[in-house]
Order: structure tokens, then sequence, then C-alpha cells
């Protein structure tokens, strides 16, 4: 009997090992700097909006453009119409990224390189055609402003 407990906790801690390491998420200055960039500017415009405070200069700063400060807006805004559940966005104190901060980004991502079907893998169990083709729209505008700063 005590044996059979031995591996059954053995088998409980590794499997909390590997699920621990399944809901890890990286940090900010793990990612790419034009993903950091966009993770601070969507982070500065939800805590900008509730302080009422905010300032497009200010999000300008934040995607090192003031041609992307329009496109961002629009891509946040057709992913926050389809999203299931409000965009999860972690504080702007907190260095880790939320799930949909990092699937933001991913999307963003997917959107530059123009891969289409990735984009697609990524939202199909989520959001239907009209709300992907939307926000790979979105995206693609966005991502044209935003990587040619980084170039």
């Amino acid at each position: 009997m005590a044996t059979r407990y031995c591996e059954a906790f053995a088998y409980m801690e590794l499997y909390s090992v590997t699920l621990q390491n399944l809901l890890v998420t990286p940090d900010l200055n793990e990612i790419a700097p034009v993903h950091a960039r966009l993770v601070c500017a969507m982070r500065y415009v939800h805590m900008a909006r509730a302080q009422r405070s905010y300032c497009c200069r200010a999000l300008a700063t934040q995607l090192g453009t003031s041609n992307a400060v329009r496109p961002f807006h629009v891509f946040m805004d057709e992913a926050g119409n389809a999203w299931p559940d409000p965009i999860a966005l972690n504080r702007p104190c907190q260095m880790s990224l939320s799930y949909d901060e990092m699937l933001l980004i991913d999307l963003c991502t997917a959107a530059a390189r123009k891969e289409r079907k990735v984009f697609d893998e990524l939202l199909e169990d989520m959001i239907g055609v009209g709300g992907r083709n939307a926000i790979w729209s979105a995206g693609r505008r966005l991502m044209e402003h935003i990587v040619g700063i980084v170039h």
C-alpha cells in the first residue's frame, strides 16, 4: 500500500511540474522588443483610459511612431469585438504576459509574416471566420507600421 502511495505521489509531482511549466508565461524582457512595445501599448491604453489620462502622443511613444496609433486602435477594437470574453491584460508593473497578451502578439507576428494559415489556426476554435478576417486585416495594417520602425 505504501509503495502504491509513493508511486501516485511521484506521478502527481511529475504532473504538477509539467502543468506548472505549461502555465508559465514569458516576461517582457524575454520577448522581442517589437512585441514588448505592443504589450506595453496595450497596457498603457487600458490604464490611461481607466484613469482618464489617455494621450495619443504617449501611445505613439509606446509604439515608436504616430502612424501606428490608429491601426493599433483598430486592431484592438477588432480583437475586442471578436474575443469571446474581455481581453485579459496584466498590470503594467507585472513583467509576465497574460495568455491573451501572448495570443495577440502571436497574431501580430503571423500577420507581419503574412502567415494566414498560422493566424487562423491560433483562433479557429475561439473566433469565427468573420472575426478572424477583421482581426487579420487590422493586424496586417498595424504591423506594416510597426515592422517598418524596427527594421
